[in-house]
């Protein structure tokens, strides 16, 4: 009875827009045609060798942003129904990869990891890709701290990046097929580095998915 009166008096609405929908942590129609839609990235002509193609699901704009930008830096949780929800148009893409796929989280820095106390890759694609039977494994580590990236120019992040990532303490990637995730792209050139890492240490081909890109 209590749940009822609650959704009474406080109706699910829509985390962009605030209009009413059905289900709570859902976005209303008219801002998932606007924000939420599957696209392939283009790859910079120097990452094309190491990744193998990249898809982000949502524009890196209002409340995604704002969304994504709760769970980071103030520990909100409470945004990761509402990030689930997007998932579901990147299904086509993700049965068209080659299988078997295992999925890797950019790490994060030690450091941020202990302050965050979470990965916020895994934390949005986990669930998602353990209901396709695809395992989220920290194949890669960071191996240093590396300066703040926004305000860099991809070639100032690419020289700030090289040799971030390594593989971790007995991680095999000879032959596989890896699906790198993160939760946005601005250049890619983390990314890059990660798929380049995986490439040297013998992977077959990398992919990548990111909730969220800056541009189409």
């Amino acid at each position: 009875m209590l749940s009822i009166i609650m959704e009474f008096i406080f109706p699910p609405r829509c985390p962009n827009c605030s209009a009413y929908v059905e289900r709570r942590g859902t976005f209303c129609a008219p801002c998932m045609r606007r924000l939420v839609h599957v696209h392939a990235l283009a790859r910079p002509s120097d990452a094309a060798q190491d990744l193998d193609g990249v898809w982000a699901f949502a524009l890196y704009r209002e409340a995604v942003r704002d969304l994504l930008r709760a769970l980071k830096y103030q520990k909100q949780r409470s945004a990761l129904p509402a990030l689930h929800t997007l998932l579901v148009v990147g299904e086509d893409v993700l049965d068209d990869l080659p299988r078997p796929l295992v999925a890797v989280p950019v790490p994060l820095a030690p450091q941020r990891a202990r302050e965050r106390g979470f990965n916020q890759a895994e934390e949005i694609f986990a669930p998602w890709l353990a209901l396709h039977g695809i395992a989220l494994r920290p194949l890669l580590v960071r191996t240093r701290e590396t300066a703040p990236l926004y305000e860099h120019t991809r070639t100032e992040r690419q020289r700030e990046l090289r040799g971030a990532f390594a593989l971790a303490a007995d991680a095999d990637a000879a032959g596989r097929d890896i699906l790198l995730v993160d939760d946005i792209m601005t250049s890619g050139a983390t990314l890059t580095e990660c798929a380049r890492t995986l490439k040297r240490a013998g992977a077959r081909r990398v992919y990548a998915f990111v909730l969220a890109s800056e541009h189409l």
